[in-house]
């Protein structure tokens, strides 16, 4: 991200100001140099709130859908044993990836949606909030 002349340096007929993370392409005219640099800076704060944003403890946990990253409900079948219903949970860590299972067999629903948010916030290493809870509820009909 950065102010470029454009089409190219050697034939340059305006500014463009660029950034592919937030999707923003803007062109100024050359004797426009300060309102393109002006633009820039405004790109780089933007830029700088959408990293904090990410970084946000509910962002980890959740995708844009509302859906829970790594999380999935699943019927194992294997060939010797019986088949038996579970969530997937599937999680990158700072220590790399982590992967379990938690069965529903012969357990309240509740229990085991309870035990499946408390396993990922431990592999991730975050603190349960009110926001957190509440975030967890809405997306519980997504598992049901």
């Amino acid at each position: 991200m950065s102010v470029m002349l454009h089409p190219s340096k050697a034939a340059p007929q305006r500014f463009r100001v660029q950034d592919k993370i937030l999707g923003i392409q803007k062109y100024f005219s050359l004797d426009n140099e300060v309102q393109a640099n002006k633009c820039w800076q405004e790109c780089l704060e933007k830029r700088k709130y959408h990293q904090l944003r990410k970084e946000l403890s509910i962002n980890k946990l959740f995708n844009e859908d509302g859906s829970i990253k790594g999380l999935k409900r699943n019927i194992r079948n294997r060939k010797d044993r019986a088949s038996y219903e579970c969530f997937e949970i599937q999680v990158n860590t700072i220590f790399g990836q982590k992967k379990t299972e938690i069965t529903l067999a012969n357990k309240k629903f509740e229990d085991v949606y309870r035990q499946v948010q408390d396993k990922i916030l431990l592999m991730l290493n975050i603190e349960r909030t009110y926001e957190l809870t509440k975030m967890f509820n809405a997306t519980k009909r997504l598992y049901w």
